[in-house]
């Protein structure tokens, strides 16, 4: 009996699947009081059953629009929505592939305020020139986090490493009710965030400090992700935790907990494993060192951002990584936002190996025993001001460091012998490897806007110092035995330090002429690079 009920339901659900017909609804949108056509208005189609989205569109400079889709019942309800008029709804019957509404006109609404038009229930809108999705009119799991929910709104693509595109344009800021979250780092807010305290996604072209002060018009090449938190959620805790215990011990762990105060935050996360993984994605990992100068993929499964490695390796490797994100106001105009990182990793590997060695007249047999040791730590921390002055005045100041040391040790014995078990040749090394990296660096932005119509002055100092120590030491011993007896030995030590000390400074006067697309703008700026490079070798 439950095989033949079986049956029926996988019937019954293939049946209605295969119902699911293609449709086509067009038509053109015009203002009722002048029959001006209305564009990057919002079209949508919602379920009866419901109420979950269909499909959506815009009109285009025409008020012309097209929606396309998929349904299996003929009902369906279309709501089109438009600053300053009032939302259309009707019910559409749709029993043709193609159909054309017509020309449908919109009514000037009397009470059109903002605060009635962003509680619209319109799955997107538009608003000057930000796109706003509603969370509650796109279905994920009930679990869900941001990334989930990201990946179900339209012209949004999300790569395995967490990278984010909208409409093809790279998403490189993300932020939540505006402000920096774990240095803008799309998967360390997207995987740990969850979609329940999300009440809209808005999606703008991404803007300097000065750009956004000043009202200057992005370039429009990137794209920054907003997260509205909802209200109720503005004050509170909350946060994810896993973790797991194997066979031998092994352990694996990764959590993060935030603390929302309003325009407070503090968020803390912490991860480690003794089985390979760095305990967080590669992207996570490389955004929070602001997207690394220099990426390496090894085949082991490991990976290294500016001399820091993470995961993978042979033997057993054991990582941990923790950080911090803080942020705040402190009375009017004055803005902090702060980070910490730290990873560290240890590599233990032991290995032995025997060979034989077939040639045409004689064999020989070799046997080596080898072990390994790694030690890698990095600390980074970034510090963002933000002081409005007043209305006209911006300082933004920007230190950042970061700390790394890595070790690695190297013993090796190796001895061959004939098919007489005679001793041909015997060695053994040890090496000793030591790199410390220092790197610090500081932005100071000062824009000053200079009267109402778009104009501003702006100074900009950077520097940059970074430091590199090499210690690498070596000593071997050769054994070479038979008619020609001979040894070799080394005794090696190499050192070397680089250090680059790069200073820039930038003045800039731009006076727009027409609107915010034709301006005039001069610059001049001032650069020293100063780099020193020393390596020693010692026999």
């Amino acid at each position: 009996m439950k095989s033949i009920i079986l049956v029926i339901v996988i019937l019954f659900a293939s049946l209605s699947f295969s119902q699911s017909k293609s449709f086509e609804i067009s038509g053109t949108l015009l203002s009722e009081e002048d029959a001006v056509p209305l564009e990057s208005a919002t079209v949508y189609l919602q379920r009866v059953t419901d109420s979950s989205l269909v499909t959506y569109g815009l009109t285009n400079k025409e008020g012309k629009f097209t929606l396309e889709g998929k349904l299996a019942r003929k009902k369906v309800n279309l709501f089109i929505s438009y600053v300053g008029y009032q939302t259309y709804f009707r019910e559409v019957n749709i029993d043709k592939k193609i159909m054309d509404l017509g020309t449908i006109n919109l009514q000037i609404s009397s009470d059109a305020l903002d605060a009635i038009i962003i509680k619209s229930t319109a799955p997107i809108t538009i608003k000057k020139d930000t796109l706003e999705f509603n969370v509650k009119s796109f279905k994920t799991k009930k679990d869900a986090n941001v990334e989930d929910l990201l990946k179900q709104l339209p012209g949004v693509e999300i790569d395995e490493e967490g990278n984010i595109k909208v409409n093809g344009k790279e998403v490189n800021k993300i932020l939540v009710n505006g402000k920096p979250f774990f240095g803008d780092d799309p998967t360390i807010t997207t995987r740990n965030l969850t979609k329940d305290i999300v009440e809209k996604i808005q999606v703008l072209d991404t803007k300097t400090k000065d750009q956004a002060f000043t009202g200057a018009t992005a370039d429009g090449e990137n794209k920054t992700v907003n997260l509205v938190i909802k209200e109720e959620n503005n004050k509170g805790d909350f946060g994810r935790l896993a973790a797991g215990k194997g066979t031998d011990n092994h352990y694996e762990f990764a959590g993060m907990y935030n603390h929302f105060d309003n325009d407070q935050r503090v968020s803390v996360l912490a991860g480690g494993n003794d089985i390979n993984s760095p305990g967080f994605s590669f992207g996570e990992i490389r955004k929070m060192f602001g997207g690394g100068n220099s990426v390496r993929f090894n085949g082991n499964g490991s990976f290294s951002i500016d001399g820091r490695s993470f995961g993978g390796g042979q033997g057993i490797t054991e990582s941990q990584n923790y950080g911090a994100n803080y942020a705040d106001e402190y009375g009017e105009g004055k803005e902090i936002a702060a980070n910490y990182f730290y990873s560290g990793s240890s590599s233990e590997n032991r290995s032995k190996r025997d060979r034989e060695n077939i040639l045409s007249d004689s064999r020989y047999f070799t046997s080596s025993n080898s072990s390994s040791f790694s030690d890698n730590a990095s600390h980074s921390a970034n510090v963002e001001f933000d002081v409005k002055v007043d209305s006209t005045l911006l300082i933004n100041f920007e230190p950042s460091f970061s700390y790394t040391k890595s070790k690695n040790y190297y013993n090796e014995d190796e001895s061959s012998t004939n098919d007489s078990n005679a001793l041909i040749n015997e060695s053994t090394s040890n090496s000793n490897v030591e790199n410390i990296g220092k790197n610090f660096s500081s932005d100071l932005d000062i824009t000053k806007k200079i009267g109402s119509n778009g104009a501003f002055i702006k100074f900009s100092f950077d520097n940059d110092i970074r430091t590199r120590e090499l210690d690498d030491y070596l000593v071997s011993k050769t054994n070479i035995y038979g008619d020609s007896p001979e040894e070799i030995n080394r005794n090696q030590y190499t050192e070397g330090e680089n250090k680059v000390n790069n200073f820039r400074s930038n003045f800039t006067y731009r006076l727009p002429l027409v609107g915010k697309t034709f301006f005039f703008e001069f610059k001049y700026g001032y650069t020293r690079n100063k780099q020193q490079d020393r390596r020693s070798t010692f026999d």
